[in-house]
Parts: C-alpha cells; structure tokens; sequence
C-alpha cells in the first residue's frame, strides 16, 4: 500500500510540473487573445489622445482707429510691443508714413474706410467717403483709391458708417472688392443695423465685428472698464475685438491694463486672427 501511495505522490508532482509548465503558455495565449481583441479600440482612443490639442486661450484684438494724423501718440501705442491693429485713414498728412511705421514695428495695417453715417451724427466729413447716393463703381472706386494709398494694408473696417453699413447695395460693392482683394473686413458696429457681417459671409470674406469702443468716455477708469468688458465677451466667446483711438488717455488705460489681460489668461492677437 505505501509504494502505490508513493507511486501516486509522484504523479501529482508530474502533474503540478506540467501545469507550471504549460501556464507560462496558456497566459500568453490569453495575452495574445486580448491584444487581438483590444487592439483596434486601443489604437483608435490613442489615435485620438494624439490628436487632442490644448485648449486655446481666449483671444482679444485691439484695433486702434484713426491712423494718419498723430505719429506720436502712434509711436507711443507701439512702444507697447504688443499684437495691436491699426486701422489708417485715407487721404490724411501722415497716411501712407503710418501703415510703414507699424509695418516696421510689427503691428497690423488696416484701411479705415470713411464711410456715410446719420446725418443726426454730426460727424465731421471725410474727403472721398462712401456714401449710399452712390453707384457701385463710384463706391469701388474710392476703396480701391484707399488701399492703393496704404502699404502692407490686411484688412479693412469702416470709419463712421452707420448709414453706408445698413444699406445692403453699398456693402454688397464693398465686399466685392474686398473678396477680389483677399483682404478681411471687422464690422465697426457704429450701427445695430449694420449688414457688413452678413455681406461679408455671403460673399465668403473673412470677417469678425466689434464688440466694445474702449474709449467712448474720456475717462481713464471707463476706459479701463471698457477693456474688462472685452475682456468679459473674448472669455465668454473664445474672442472678441475692441476699437480705441490714438490719444494719451487710452494709451495710459492700455499700458495699466496689459497686464491684467495677460494675468487673465486672454492673448492679445492682430485682427486676421479672429477673422472667419
């Protein structure tokens, strides 16, 4: 009895030998198994981590309107060093001398376009401006005249224009221009009424409008306020654009506010960067 009992030990240490033997084998095969099975959705979710970019901070454009007339206060503005816009009048003492200086010293260039606001406006006239008595080749004519005068010139945006950017015919002319031209166009938004977005997208011109004139009150703390207001509508939108002009109030307001904008998160871009 005791030598089959020790028969029997035998083979169940041949036994757990063989098991030892074959799980190495039997684990890899599982392993093998699913890999094959897992592969595929594997390889799809690690494809899609690849091409997961970062978010994109919320970006902001500062457009400064009526270049051409003050080079100082201009030359001050770019002494900011930062991504800014400027758009140049046509026809002023300094116009073709502005679009070179902030070429040079890496702004953006714009033609600010004069163009017909309400008479109830009392704005001062600008010498060759669009207005809405006209025919589409007159109306050509003096954006094709504008840009010829500014070098380097990406886009354009109008000066006044709360009458000539309601009327359909008058921005259906404009954006023909400016589609044949491959220059981009910002609504100034002098108008709730204004068609210039709406023209711009049936025509397929790059375009974006102004959500906020930072220095419709002369006063360094509205100014101020005005820029946290864009600041508000680029983080709530992923963008926006602000208009302000050339003069010692909002350049101070500017200077003190960059670095808030920067803490905040929001980059500051040119205008052809929030353009669609």
């Amino acid at each position: 009895m005791a030598r089959k009992g020790g028969k029997g030990k035998k083979k169940t240490k041949r036994g757990w030998l063989l098991l030892l033997l074959l799980l190495p084998l039997l684990l890899l095969g599982f392993l093998v198994f699913l890999e094959a099975l897992f592969e595929r959705p594997l390889q799809k979710r690690l494809a899609k981590i690849s091409e997961t970019k970062p978010p994109q901070p919320p970006r902001l454009a500062i457009i400064i309107d009526d270049g051409g007339y003050n080079l100082d206060h201009l030359k001050e503005i770019l002494k900011l060093g930062k991504p800014m816009t400027f758009a140049i009048l046509p026809n002023t003492p300094h116009t073709r001398q502005t679009a070179l200086l902030v070429h040079q010293k890496g702004g953006e260039v714009m033609l600010h376009l004069p163009m017909e606001a309400r008479e109830e406006n009392h704005l001062p006239l600008e010498r060759d401006m669009v207005r809405t008595d006209m025919a589409p080749a007159g109306i050509q004519k003096i954006l094709r005249d504008g840009l010829k005068q500014i070098p380097h010139v990406r886009g354009v945006n109008p000066h006044m224009g709360s009458k000539a950017t309601e009327d359909p015919g008058v921005m259906e002319a404009v954006m023909e221009v400016l589609k044949g031209e491959g220059l981009y166009y910002i609504d100034s938004h002098t108008s709730p009424h204004s068609v210039g977005m709406k023209a711009a997208q049936e025509r397929g011109v790059p375009s974006a409008q102004n959500d906020k004139f930072i220095d419709a009150v002369k006063k360094t703390e509205s100014i101020k306020e005005a820029i946290r207001a864009a600041m508000a509508k680029a983080k709530k939108q992923g963008q926006a654009a602000a208009i302000g002009h050339p003069d010692p109030l909002t350049l101070r307001s500017l200077k003190e506010m960059v670095p808030e904008i920067e803490k905040a998160g929001i980059k500051l871009v040119f205008a052809s960067e929030i353009v669609g």
